[in-house]
């Protein structure tokens, strides 16, 4: 048998064996996606390592690039919703105490064990200006307009009922505020641009900007009105596809 043919075959079954792994690893995807869309939930403790892995920071980007991104300013008071072990928190800190103003970061998180470790990584960072509460965010009960930005960051996916969290933004924020929010596509519970502007417009707030590729990862502002609109004449025109 001549050698290019022995060359060709052995071509063929390596693109074989790579179209069926492609093939297995896309199955397994929608899968885990219908299961996340069907059942939402936190992210398993198991999985906790990912959240501040360096694969996740090249995939993602830099936690100061999504604060910039994200809108946060110095002196601002910042709501984090699912910080888990805190991959966002530090950059969140540092921006709103920068300049010598006095912003505040509130972390809202639902599981105690990842508290214990985003405890423990905001003392490695030697962060203390940080506020960290057990809660759910579906149902918070801080004072109404008590925040300047509320940043969700790959976790709107996870509140099994997104509406009432995106409805709870609106009332927590104070009239201008912002609420930011970040997705990237390895989430399985990802949720594209449209989806999430659905959501924020029926909760009464205004499209305000938006950075990043919408099948990868972005982040979208969202501003509440200085007076609220009736929601049920909110424009919903403008949709992200």
């Amino acid at each position: 048998m001549y050698p290019s043919k022995i060359l060709w075959r052995w071509l063929g079954a390596v693109g074989a064996s790579l179209a069926g792994l492609a093939g297995l690893f896309i199955i397994c995807q929608i899968i885990l996606r219908l299961r996340s869309k069907l059942h939402p939930r936190p992210m398993p403790l198991r999985l906790a390592g990912v959240l501040r892995s360096s694969t996740r920071r090249r995939l993602l980007g830099s936690p100061e690039k999504i604060v910039e991104r994200a809108g946060v300013a110095p002196g601002m008071h910042v709501l984090e919703i699912g910080p888990g072990t805190g991959y966002f928190t530090p950059a969140l800190a540092r921006c709103v105490a920068g300049q010598g103003k006095q912003g505040r970061v509130t972390c809202v998180e639902i599981q105690p064990e990842m508290i214990d470790m985003l405890r423990q990584h905001l003392n490695e960072e030697g962060i203390e200006h940080v506020e960290i509460v057990q809660g759910d965010a579906q149902k918070l009960s801080f004072s109404d307009e008590s925040f300047d930005l509320i940043f969700l960051a790959t976790v709107v996916g996870e509140v099994p009922d997104t509406q009432a969290c995106f409805t709870t933004c609106a009332r927590l924020l104070k009239p201008g505020g912002t609420l930011a929010v970040t997705e990237y596509v390895i989430d399985n519970d990802f949720l594209l641009p449209g989806a999430i502007t659905r959501f924020a417009v029926k909760a009464g707030f205004q499209d305000a900007a938006y950075s990043g590729v919408p099948w990868w990862t972005y982040t979208a502002r969202y501003r509440k009105p200085n007076a609220v609109p009736n929601i049920a004449c909110v424009s919903s025109s403008r949709l992200y596809p």
